[in-house]
């Protein structure tokens, strides 16, 4: 869920929870992904899983698939939902991005929110590469902007995801990436889910959103940042 959440942005398992419905609730990022590679019988490797969002998305869909996370609480929180959810071919372990607890060539692809558009990020494309199989592909979820969200976010954080997605010139091609905009949307049709959630986000942009008109939902562009190995 990290695409679109502000630095400042708590660690809280119960505030993962409810973004995990708002963000994308027709699940187009998963249509997406079946586009860019079939997901069926692959090993995945969901770094900076959170609460276990996406494993359990997928977990019907691959063979198997791994969620790494490093903060204890949403750790914690991501091992419970994949006992409760019965689903045995998700396992939920200890690790960053840069030290992934997984053997050399170990899964068919690896999924993360966590590699951002600039050179520091580079070390923990070289890990992810490291696990993937030959012919494995890294997946980055980022924010691609250009939509209602960005009103939202500090206008330095809008204009590093523009320069980042610039052809020839951005961050993303110059490091061999493709780039596939998902067109999906943050819902707020539940007004106590919008107003608990912009305010956390956004601060005082998200608090004068809410103090005017506004439709039930915003336009959310993310990006998928992708390279075959």
């Amino acid at each position: 869920m990290t695409p679109i959440l502000p630095a400042w942005t708590e660690v809280d398992p119960a505030l993962h929870a409810r973004l995990g419905a708002a963000i994308d609730p027709d699940r187009k990022v998963l249509t997406a992904l079946e586009r860019i590679t079939p997901l069926s019988g692959k090993r995945i490797a969901d770094v900076g899983t959170g609460i276990g969002h996406y494993p359990m998305l997928l977990a019907r869909r691959t063979g198997r698939t791994y969620g790494i996370e490093s903060d204890p609480s949403l750790l914690a929180e991501a091992k419970r939902r994949a006992v409760d959810s019965h689903q045995p071919n998700i396992r939920i372990v200890e690790g960053a991005p840069t030290a992934l607890p997984l053997r050399d060539g170990a899964v068919d692809i690896v999924l993360t929110s966590l590699i951002d558009p600039d050179d520091a990020s580079l070390a923990a494309v070289s890990e992810a590469r490291r696990v993937l199989r030959p012919g494995g592909r890294l997946i980055v979820i980022g924010h691609y902007g250009r939509d209602d969200v960005a009103a939202l976010l500090e206008p330095e954080v809008v204009d590093h995801v523009m320069e980042s997605t610039q052809r020839r010139t951005g961050w993303w091609l110059r490091h061999g990436f493709k780039i596939k905009v998902v067109h999906a949307r943050l819902d707020l049709g539940d007004a106590s889910t919008a107003h608990e959630l912009l305010p956390r986000l956004f601060g005082d942009r998200g608090r004068a959103f809410l103090m005017g008109a506004h439709r039930p939902s915003l336009r959310l562009n993310l990006g998928l940042y992708h390279q075959a190995i």
